[in-house]
């Protein structure tokens, strides 16, 4: 792994994206200068199948342009990538994975029957959470198509500028949060970012559970909201024997927050903890306010991983 003092992040999402140069930590990084581009029109189409990219001759030199607006030298990004590009998961392995070729091969198999795409066509990483006392398993799981990777790997490098690591936008934000959570507890996380909401649950500190679903708005459908983090969390005390999460935390836009709490409240009974940015705010070398924040913060979770 290259660390550097300063790295790059880049979001790209269905309206626009995201560049945030950052520095620090990267448990604590600093933002040191952004720029966001957003439009009206859709620029992408997510979907694990089919190419993303709607025209990436323009997207690619209008993200140059972005690049070229923050007055820096680097070249290797880190991307982070809508989740409906890919999938994420939580894996139960019946056995030990020995090696990773061994793991990715039990994966593949797992999923032969149930994945809508030729798994020969996919890229897969995952990642060893925990085998627990009877010799399971448990991994998280990111896979993508390997052609939707390339395409995105491709605007990059029409520009002269480096693909680095590729994640999706909900790992990204836990990634930038995990620091400011109570992580060795039992808690839930649920984050609602460009219409995703994603639930994160997690014993004694390690993930056991991920689930991202399109919402849309909450604002627009708060009985949609309900209902999906009703379902999810009853999903996951079904798996587990009814266990259920010991505190919730959550992250989500100003505009949402007092919508999404009440939710939270009256779907788990107990009060919920917004997720600190201040420490982001305070620290940030340009000036940027609550409302602005979240739109950087999945860009900012990618530079993070750079950092050391």
């Amino acid at each position: 792994m290259l660390f550097q003092s300063n790295s790059l992040g880049l979001e790209i999402h269905q309206h626009g994206f995201v560049w945030t140069l950052a520095s620090g930590r990267a448990d604590s990084p600093v933002i040191e200068r952004f720029e966001v581009t957003t439009g009206s029109e859709e620029i992408l189409k997510t979907s694990i199948k089919e190419g993303n990219i709607f025209d990436p001759a323009l997207l690619s030199r209008q993200i140059a342009e972005g690049w070229n607006k923050l007055s820096t030298d680097i070249k290797r990004v880190s991307i982070s990538l809508p989740d409906l590009s890919g999938r994420v998961m939580v894996l139960e392995m019946d056995s030990p994975i020995k090696s990773k070729a061994e793991g990715i091969d039990q994966i593949k198999w797992k999923l032969k029957k149930s994945f809508p795409v030729e798994l020969s066509e996919l890229h897969l990483d995952y990642h060893l959470l925990k085998v627990d006392a009877e010799g399971k398993s448990f991994l998280l799981v990111a896979l993508a198509s390997k052609s939707v990777i390339s395409e995105y790997e491709e605007l990059l490098l029409s520009i002269s500028l480096e693909p680095a690591q590729i994640d999706f936008a909900s790992l990204n934000l836990y990634r930038l949060f995990s620091s400011r959570l109570e992580v060795n507890d039992n808690l839930a996380f649920l984050i609602c970012h460009r219409g995703l909401l994603t639930v994160m649950v997690f014993q004694d500190g390690i993930l056991d559970f991920h689930r991202s679903k399109y919402i849309g708005t909450s604002l627009s459908d708060p009985v949609r909201l309900y209902r999906e983090v009703n379902s999810s969390l009853l999903v996951y005390s079904d798996s587990r024997g009814g266990w259920k999460p010991q505190k919730f935390f959550y992250s989500v836009s100003p505009s949402e927050r007092g919508l999404f709490r009440s939710v939270l409240f009256e779907a788990t009974g107990m009060e919920p903890f917004l997720a600190d940015t201040d420490a982001l705010i305070s620290t940030s070398k340009q000036r940027i306010d609550r409302l602005e924040l979240p739109e950087i913060l999945s860009s900012l979770g990618a530079a993070s991983r750079s950092l050391r």
